[in-house]
């Protein structure tokens, strides 16, 4: 834990992580902590489209150390990133990785560009994803060790991820391989196993009905409802092409621990790795008709930038054309894609668990359970349930964005490095690969940060020179903020239906912007070159309606 302490505490200073500046959707967040503070009411803006309680609760208490800011809010984001690679450190011991592999694949995450960028803001992802892993890290321990108290922790943990986003309503399913204990083995009692799963959903139906009689329905939530109704209008073969993106990109976000695995296995002179890598090319080639690439333009890590914030604020961004990166990084996520695949194998379970799952296949069939019990269950069965069932809810909602995806890296890391035969030194290239996902992250949450601090910047300078809050369209978070969280700051006669970004399309007076937009003048133009190098625009314009006469 010391390292990944000294990690985040780096890390922190490097990108600037005191910078009073919302990033993406925190403000919608943010906003829930101001009002708890201010009023002692839980309330949450009809931009979310999750119900952040618990999110609130934490943030709430660190303002109350610490006062409210961004800068609490975005400390607050790191004790719990800290908190989930813990997690994932512990998970990977339990299922018998040696402290140097596991060191290995909590770093991978923690080190990850798109982890470190959204544990730099009060977004719910990453709180989420460590609540996700405490429950799982329980609930391997209970499986492991036939010791029951885990299994009850691990339910508050799935709890408290719920609270966060409601989505941990899957989060009990990796605790049903327990059901699956054999006689003779150290195990819990099925009885207890199905109380404390049954005391867990019934605790979140209970969070939910609360949540529902406290917080009106937003509107963000009603849309997703209703999107709902099109979910059988897709073609199947749209969901499919959606997971081979999806899986592409998350194999490449744990490329560091799956080079790792291969090397510490051997796959590399094995011709199994060659034919899924034959297989996937196929399938690939053959329904989305490319080989992913796995940074692609709408989500958090891109070839562009870190974090997005350019596609928030108004202007073009340059063309991008295919360049031998790209290509490059094509082959990579090839590569990670048929590792991660490999990873799934169960090949720690023993012949003899084999033969008896056989045995007990054919004469306990036709029970649900009992047929459970005839699956070979290992340790490593509950990250996979949970796996298949996240990626099953991702396409029912539509959460293609790696945002709602970096739960799952952890998982995939926990299954290729969760192994006790892997003895090999560990490999160069594995190290490697995490420096170079490391310098990516602090180089582009830096950037990042540093550009939604320009925007705060040139906004704060246009109202000090007497130009009024609501004629700024500062891009998305800023504007969201001062605007629609706030809106006192709108003009007479105006509301939050008038909100560019949000609500509106509305051309205000004053724009900031990445590029020139016809009918403005260049009022002024703020550069950080002196800062770290990114391939993403290094200036913003800031812009005046020109005046018709």
């Amino acid at each position: 834990m010391s390292v990944l302490a000294l990690w985040y505490v780096a890390a922190g200073i490097a990108i600037g992580a005191y910078r009073e500046i919302p990033v993406i959707d925190d403000w919608t967040y943010a906003w829930s902590v101001e009002r708890l503070l201010r009023d002692g009411r839980l309330e949450v803006l009809d931009w979310s489209a999750v119900y952040p309680v618990g999110h609130s609760l934490w943030g709430a208490a660190w303002s109350l150390l610490f006062g409210f800011s961004f800068a609490t809010l975005r400390a607050s984001t790191f004790a719990l990133a800290l908190l989930g690679s813990g997690a994932l450190y512990l998970i990977l011991r339990e299922l018998g990785a040696r402290q140097p592999v596991a060191l290995l694949g909590a770093l991978s995450v923690a080190a990850n560009p798109a982890v470190l960028l959204l544990s730099s803001s009060f977004m719910t992802d990453v709180p989420f994803v460590a609540c996700t892993l405490m429950a799982l890290l329980c609930y391997v321990r209970a499986m492991r060790r036939g010791q029951a108290h885990p299994l009850w922790w691990g339910g508050a943990w799935a709890l408290a991820a719920f609270l966060d986003r409601q989505i941990g309503i899957l989060t009990p399913l990796a605790a049903l391989p327990l059901l699956a204990a054999r006689p003779g083995e150290r195990s819990i009692p099925r009885s207890t196993t199905l109380l404390a799963l049954a005391a867990t959903w019934a605790a979140m139906a209970f969070g939910a009905l609360a949540i529902v009689t406290i917080v009106k329905p937003t509107g963000e939530m009603i849309k997703l409802v209703d999107r709902l109704g099109y979910l059988l209008l897709v073609p199947f073969t749209r969901y499919l092409i959606s997971t081979l993106y999806m899986m592409t990109t998350l194999a490449f976000y744990a490329l560091p621990a799956l080079l790792a695995m291969a090397s510490m296995r051997g796959l590399w002179r094995r011709p199994a790795l060659f034919l899924v890598m034959l297989g996937l090319s196929a399938v690939l080639l053959g329904l989305p008709g490319e080989i992913p690439l796995p940074l692609r333009p709408g989500n958090t890590w891109t070839l562009t930038e870190v974090g997005g914030s350019r596609g928030l604020v108004n202007g073009r961004l340059p063309d991008v054309h295919e360049t031998t990166l790209e290509t490059i990084l094509r082959g990579a996520g090839l590569v990670a894609f048929a590792l991660a695949v490999l990873s799934l194998r169960a090949n720690d379970a023993s012949p003899a668990s084999a033969s008896r799952a056989i045995e007990g296949a054919r004469s306990r069939a036709g029970r649900i359970v009992d047929a459970m019990r005839a699956i070979p269950v290992t340790m490593r069965t509950p990250l996979v349930i949970y796996l298949v069932a996240y990626l099953l809810l991702a396409n029912v909602l539509w959460m293609y964005n790696d945002r709602y995806l970096i739960v799952l890296v952890p998982i995939l890391v926990a299954l290729a490095l969760g192994r006790p035969h892997l003895h090999a030194p560990m490999p160069r290239a594995a190290w490697a690969a995490m420096a170079v996902f490391a310098v990516v992250a602090v180089i582009g949450t830096r950037d990042a940060l540093r550009f939604n601090q320009s925007a705060r910047d040139s906004w704060q300078a246009l109202v000090d020179s007497g130009v009024r809050p609501s004629e700024i369209d500062a891009g998305y978070a800023w504007t969201g903020w001062m605007l629609y969280a706030h809106p006192e700051n709108l003009g007479k006669g105006q509301t939050i239906q008038d909100v560019p970004w949000i609500t509106s399309k509305r051309r205000l007076p004053y724009i900031l912007s990445k590029s020139p937009i016809e009918g403005y003048e260049v009022s002024r133009v703020v550069a950080w070159t002196d800062d770290m190098a990114w391939p993403g625009p290094d200036r913003l314009f800031v812009l005046k309606r020109h005046v018709r006469n």
